[in-house]
């Protein structure tokens, strides 16, 4: 082998061992880059699994049963803030409500709490939107103290947590107005549909006149798209129309 020979084979031997080290530098980069998110996934996995313990979760959600005060409106924020900073937070708490206020609806309990923890609970769903509690909302859309008929969060919680829901409410509320055997369930639903409004709200009403069969509900729906015609807010109640929109829920000319 001459010179030149042994000099590019050295240089080649050289070559390689550079670009091997650059290699190698570069996946230990690699695999610490991935080790780090790793890392960082687990610590906020963790971090969401720990975010209420079991106990504190469930001794917040018990003071939700007091009528109201000091102790109601510092759970209502603790749990609103919670949720509000982490998903794995959100759904502890929102599954949580959701599990308790389902076990309220049983005439055995009581009565008195039960509506006090559907009226708490009921504004904290509302206000984090929490669509997965649709179902059980709109299943007890009629839910009220019994002690007035007046269509307020205060007496009807269900129905205030869907109305600040709403417009993700609107396709669970149509089957209702559409499907619902009892007739002021019926009703309740086209209230809501009606009560958040729009393009899809004037649809669903449409297409509910058509299979009505109950005067009052068929006639509360006659008078909501009449009250749609509303040129400052197209597809919305008219401020003008709202007391005899309200008057025909109520069945009332």
């Amino acid at each position: 082998m001459d010179y030149s020979e042994e000099n590019m084979m050295n240089r080649t031997v050289l070559l390689a061992t550079f670009l091997l080290a650059i290699v190698s530098a570069v996946l230990w980069l690699v695999i610490d880059a991935v080790e780090a998110r790793t890392s960082e996934t687990i610590t906020q996995s963790v971090h969401s699994a720990r975010c209420f313990h079991d106990t504190d979760l469930r001794e917040s959600i018990a003071t939700l049963k007091q009528q109201g005060g000091a102790d109601v409106e510092k759970a209502s924020e603790s749990l609103l803030t919670k949720a509000r900073t982490d998903d794995g937070c959100r759904t502890q708490v929102v599954q949580a409500l959701i599990s308790t206020m389902a076990q309220a609806t049983n005439p055995t309990t009581n009565q008195y709490e039960n509506f006090f923890l559907w009226l708490h609970g009921g504004s904290l769903l509302g206000n984090l939107k929490a669509t997965e509690a649709l179902d059980l909302l709109i299943a007890n859309i009629d839910f009220t103290d019994g002690w007035s008929a007046s269509i307020s969060e205060s007496h009807f919680p269900a129905l205030a947590a869907i109305l600040r829901i709403g417009q993700p409410a609107i396709p669970k509320l149509q089957v209702v107005l559409s499907n619902a055997p009892e007739s002021h369930k019926r009703k309740f639903a086209a209230f809501c549909i009606a009560y958040i409004g729009g393009g899809q709200a004037k649809t669903a009403l449409k297409n509910a006149m058509s299979t009505e069969t109950d005067a009052c509900v068929k006639d509360f729906l006659k008078v909501s798209l009449q009250a749609f015609d509303n040129e400052a807010k197209p597809n919305h109640i008219s401020s003008e129309l709202n007391g005899k929109w309200l008057a025909a829920f109520y069945c009332h000319s």
